[in-house]
């Protein structure tokens, strides 16, 4: 849960309309310096909209708050992934390392549910398409992981959005590469996998994928109490793909551009290919939705010039119809320079005054070490812009992965962090 402060005398309403105009049933009136629990918000114009952990008569559990007499407070993240990290891997490990998040004061996770082309919950979507329920992996595969996760979270208060994290990538020795081949995409070549990467993407044009992914992320919305889902960079299809003969002969019916083999670089081929994109996360918007009104889409992209040109993903145009209701921009640069360019980028200045905006700041690797000053200066620099808060790559590199002992880190970081912020 996050916490939103009073700042003044106000009216929590049902409507955006001002409150002297409204009727007694759709106002509340709300002292300034009260506290109040909220699962998630969006900015409307002026106003808040506000999902609450408690309703308030006679309004409800949803309304809205005048922007300049409330303030919200900072969003503290972590991601908790499957790789160079143990938290997941027991319901032992994360009462623990959930406690430790809390002591610090963070406030949401996003634990990896969809992960090396398998769940990490039982799932009946993924079984029904390529017969595995759940990772093979022993540390999941006899367990809900998601289901703990919850309940050790509860206590604490953590929003938890659930991270597909493999979006459309899936390894080119998976399960569901080898038994289901004629629903992943191609290069110029006819290769199924970059050449750089062991990895390969299911093909967002092929009716089957798009309903896997709308009902994968769809099931846990409706399966799970959390507060949201999210998808991020690898929700996309690298520029390179989109050369497999089912594409092609789509993009010829809908379109009869150029064949791209002849012309790849083709603007309509760029924009036919990210357009398929957004009308996936249309439909999967849409039955998320369908499933749980209250779950919010955080979506986590890459800079939107490289998410343009590099993964075809146009998270602008997502922002703009409403798709995204959180944005978690990876900003990872080494170079503070680097990092404020980033964050004074126009379209992040904009989506940052339209949803809440979130800045990804990488902790560090198990093979590169991010030390804590860099983190620190970042974190100064997000909260000196007003965005709605940070979060950080990953837990595995909070304490571990740096310069400094880790009991030196776990110290700054209780030093950056504990303290209440609002913004």
């Amino acid at each position: 849960m996050l916490t939103l402060r009073i700042a003044q005398n106000t009216f929590f309403k049902a409507t955006t309309d001002p409150s002297s105009s409204l009727a007694v049933t759709q106002k509340a009136f709300i002292n300034a310096g009260k506290s109040l629990q909220i699962k998630s918000y969006q900015k409307k114009g002026k106003h808040y909209f506000v999902q609450l952990a408690e309703s308030i008569s006679p309004v409800g559990a949803s309304g809205y708050f005048f922007h300049e007499h409330v303030q919200m407070e900072e969003i503290r993240g972590v991601w908790l992934a499957n790789a160079d990290s143990d938290i997941l891997q027991s319901r032992e490990n994360l009462r623990k390392g959930l406690a430790q998040l809390k002591a610090l004061g963070f406030n949401t996770i996003y634990p990896v549910v969809w992960q090396r082309g398998f769940t990490l919950y039982p799932s009946e979507v993924a079984k029904n398409t390529f017969g595995a329920s759940i990772s093979p992996d022993p540390h999941f595969k006899d367990r809900d992981m998601l289901a703990e996760l919850i309940e050790e979270a509860k206590p604490h208060g953590f929003r938890v959005i659930a991270w597909f994290e493999y979006g459309l990538m899936t390894p080119s020795n998976a399960m569901f590469t080898q038994t289901r081949s004629e629903l992943l995409t191609e290069d110029r070549n006819g290769n199924k996998s970059l050449s750089d990467r062991n990895m390969c993407w299911l093909n967002p044009c092929q009716p089957e994928v798009r309903e896997f992914i709308s009902d994968l992320v769809a099931e846990v919305a409706q399966n799970y109490s959390i507060d949201g889902v999210q998808l991020d960079d690898h929700f996309a299809m690298p520029v390179e793909m989109g050369y497999d003969s089912f594409t092609l002969e789509l993009f010829n019916q809908e379109t009869g551009g150029a064949d791209p083999l002849e012309n790849p670089n083709s603007y309509l081929w760029k924009k036919w290919r990210m357009d398929k994109i957004t009308d996936l996360l249309r439909k999967i918007f849409q039955s998320v939705k369908a499933k749980n009104a209250d779950c919010i889409l955080s979506i986590s992209p890459n800079p939107l010039g490289f998410s343009q040109s590099k993964c075809l993903a146009d998270w602008h145009i997502w922002e703009q119809e409403g798709l995204m209701e959180e944005m978690v921009l990876q900003v990872y640069r080494d170079d503070l320079s680097a990092f404020i360019d980033e964050l004074n980028k126009s379209e992040v200045r904009n989506t940052r005054d339209r949803i809440p905006t979130v800045i990804g700041i990488l902790t560090g690797l198990k093979d590169s070490c991010v030390p804590f000053a860099t983190i620190e200066a970042q974190i100064s620099e997000t909260r000196n812009r007003d965005f709605a808060g940070v979060s950080f790559f990953f837990f595995g590199s909070l304490f571990a992965f740096g310069p400094e002992p880790a009991s030196e880190r776990l110290e700054s970081f209780n030093g950056s962090l504990s303290h209440d912020v609002f913004v």
